[in-house]
């Protein structure tokens, strides 16, 4: 299970549209960590934090479900997601042949207004200085936004739906190693050639600089799994010893 390094909390739902504000709020709070991969899902509890009954929670899950974020056990109810390494490096390899395609078609159908919203945000991410945790988390937004962003730009709502699954089910473990680590600078660097290229119309070095981004994002993240489980196994060594 992986444990996040920054503290962030549940916000209370007041809004009228429940059920779409509480599926929101439940799928922010797991993509933020503050529920964590492999954490049995207690309506009862997570009715009392968001202050509401548990109906809308019974329409939340079923959708979160259907996106890969959380799984149905029999008899035990609703858990986030747990993904091993495999499973990870499997669902990264399926994240670049989707997103690389959706960002050519992105490319070649982006507006003015896309890429303004796109340049926006890029200046928003840069002006960031990760110097705590509430300011990573506050990139680990804007990052989500950026891509959903560019995809959205290709006009193709099953590639967003897919690429947004994909990308959902191994962001809680991107943001605690983001969180962990706070190297941003090879990330930003990538962001800005794909909003130069976005710009430019450039369809092909979109497609490209999106294999190669999603590419390097999962050879961060295996990379780190892997040394904290080294870690791991050197401590436990150690204390035995």
């Amino acid at each position: 299970m992986v444990t996040p390094t920054a503290s962030p909390t549940f916000e209370t739902v007041t809004h009228v549209s429940l059920p779409e504000t509480v599926y929101r709020e439940v799928r922010r709070a797991i993509l933020n960590g503050v529920l964590q991969p492999g954490q049995i899902l207690r309506q009862e509890e997570l009715a009392r934090r968001f202050g509401v009954s548990r109906a809308p929670l019974r329409e939340a899950l079923p959708r979160l479900e259907a996106e890969g974020i959380v799984v149905l056990h029999p008899r035990r109810g609703y858990s986030v997601v747990s993904l091993d390494p495999d499973e990870i490096e499997e669902i990264f390899e399926l994240r670049t042949i989707i997103e690389e395609r959706a960002a050519y078609l992105a490319a070649s159908r982006r507006t003015a207004d896309d890429v303004a919203r796109l340049t926006d945000l890029l200046e928003r991410m840069t002006s960031i200085i990760p110097a705590d945790p509430a300011d990573i988390a506050h990139w680990s937004e804007l990052n989500f936004e950026f891509h959903d962003c560019l995809f959205a730009a290709s006009g193709k709502r099953h590639f967003r739906r897919l690429v947004g699954s994909l990308r959902a089910a191994v962001e809680p473990y991107i943001r605690v190693e983001v969180h962990m680590t706070g190297e941003l600078d090879e990330a930003q660097e990538e962001h800005a050639q794909l909003v130069e290229a976005f710009a430019a119309g450039d369809a092909p070095r979109v497609a490209s600089l999106t294999r190669a981004h999603c590419e390097h994002t999962a050879r961060r993240l295996l990379q780190g799994l892997a040394d904290r489980i080294a870690d791991g196994g050197d401590r436990r060594q150690g204390n035995t010893g």
